[in-house]
C-alpha cells in the first residue's frame, strides 16, 4: 500500500537527518550511506508515484552534496583520481 505524501516527505527528511547525524556516533560513514540507500529505494517503492521523481532527485542531490558521501568517495577513491 502507498504511503500519503505527507508520511512519504516526513519519512524521506528523518532518513536525510540519520545519514548525517546517526543515532550513534560509532556507525561509519559506509553504513550510514548503505542503510541511506536502502531505506531510500524502500520509499521510493512504497511513494505515491507522483512523488517518486522528486524522491529519486533528492537521492542524488543528497549524494552529490552529503559530508557523508564526500568523506566516503575521498577514502574509496583512487590516488590521482578526482571525483
Amino acid at each position: 500500500m502507498p504511503l500519503s505524501i505527507r508520511r512519504a516527505k516526513a519519512r524521506a527528511a528523518a532518513l536525510l537527518d540519520a545519514l548525517e547525524v546517526g543515532e550513534t556516533w560509532d556507525v561509519s560513514d559506509a553504513e550510514r550511506a548503505f542503510n541511506f540507500e536502502r531505506h531510500l529505494a524502500a520509499l521510493v517503492a512504497r511513494a505515491p508515484r507522483g512523488l517518486r521523481g522528486q524522491l529519486l532527485d533528492l537521492g542524488q542531490q543528497v549524494r552529490d552534496t552529503s559530508p557523508t558521501f564526500a568523506r566516503l568517495y575521498r577514502s574509496t577513491a583512487l590516488p590521482g583520481f578526482a571525483p
